[in-house]
C-alpha cells in the first residue's frame, strides 16, 4: 500500500502570477528550486513545486510514493490507466505519470 500524497506540483503557464497568487491567498514562502521551479515549504520540509508548464496540462500534479514506480506503473496499466509519462528521473527519485479511468492524472515516484 502506497503512503498519502508526498508531493504536488503545480504546471503553470504564468509562473509568477501563480506563485504570487499562492504566497498572497495561503502565506505560502517561495524559495528557488532545482531546475528553475519554484518551492513552497512547510515548517518542516517542502511539499510543492511550482514551474512553467512545458508540455504538460496547466494545474496541479500530485504525487504519491510507490516501492517500485515501474512494477507500479504496470499495475496502473493493467488496471486500465493510460500512461502519460513514462519513467522519468527527478531530483529526489524517478516517477511516471498516468490517467486513471476517470480522467485525473497522478505521479508515481519512487525515492531515489
Amino acid at each position: 500500500m502506497s503512503e498519502a500524497f508526498v508531493w504536488f506540483h503545480n504546471n503553470s503557464d504564468k509562473p509568477k502570477e501563480s506563485t504570487a497568487f499562492y504566497e498572497k491567498l495561503l502565506g505560502w514562502v517561495p524559495s528557488d528550486g532545482p531546475g528553475g521551479t519554484t518551492m513552497f515549504a512547510g515548517e518542516k520540509e517542502p511539499f510543492a513545486g511550482l514551474g512553467a508548464r512545458d508540455g504538460d496540462a496547466a494545474g496541479w500534479l500530485p504525487y504519491v510514493q510507490v516501492d517500485d514506480v515501474v512494477a507500479a506503473t504496470r499495475k496502473a496499466v493493467k488496471l486500465g490507466a493510460v500512461l502519460v509519462k513514462e519513467k522519468t528521473r527527478g531530483p529526489a527519485g524517478e516517477f511516471s505519470v498516468v490517467r486513471d479511468p476517470g480522467g485525473s492524472v497522478i505521479a508515481l515516484w519512487q525515492r531515489a
